[in-house]
């Protein structure tokens, strides 16, 4: 499993949710399923209304799933955005996950590829360090950006 850190800078200008409508924007490019994983419900629908907006000429084809959900692997939704997932609903064609919590995901181990996403305050990075730390100690492949 590949694991990959993209790390907000105190004085960067990026916005975490943009940078997610890029990597998935890129992983859609290159036939990967996303499923984003957000910290909070606002944070969900603040990201399903900038997918359809991302670009001007051109959006993001997405599904938000909030609440206590139960996916259906038969649709066909190449991203998936919620802030709550049990174990057992994770959709079965989803190869990326993007990690915008502070924790490691219970259901992490069903993807191909992570991107832990970190912003800029010191709590973010403090519980990114702890992540890193336990994926590194599983032995997955890890990479770290700063930006």
């Amino acid at each position: 499993m590949q694991i990959d850190f993209y790390i907000l800078a105190e004085n960067s200008r990026r916005d975490i949710n943009q940078m997610v409508c890029q990597l998935c924007e890129k992983a859609i490019a290159q036939d990967m399923n996303v499923l984003v994983y957000t910290k909070s419900i606002e944070q969900a629908h603040q990201l399903d209304e900038l997918l359809w907006s991302f670009k001007a000429d051109s959006f993001l084809v997405h599904n938000n799933e909030l609440g206590d959900i139960e996916i259906d692997n038969t649709m066909s939704y190449p991203i998936i955005i919620t802030a709550d997932i049990k174990d057992e609903t994770i959709p079965q064609k989803h190869q990326f996950l993007i990690n915008l919590s502070n924790e490691t995901p219970v259901f992490s181990e069903h993807f191909k590829r992570i991107a832990e996403m970190v912003d800029k305050n010191s709590d973010a990075k403090e519980a990114a360090r702890e992540r890193f730390r336990s994926y590194r100690d599983k032995g997955y492949t890890l990479n770290k950006y700063d930006l």
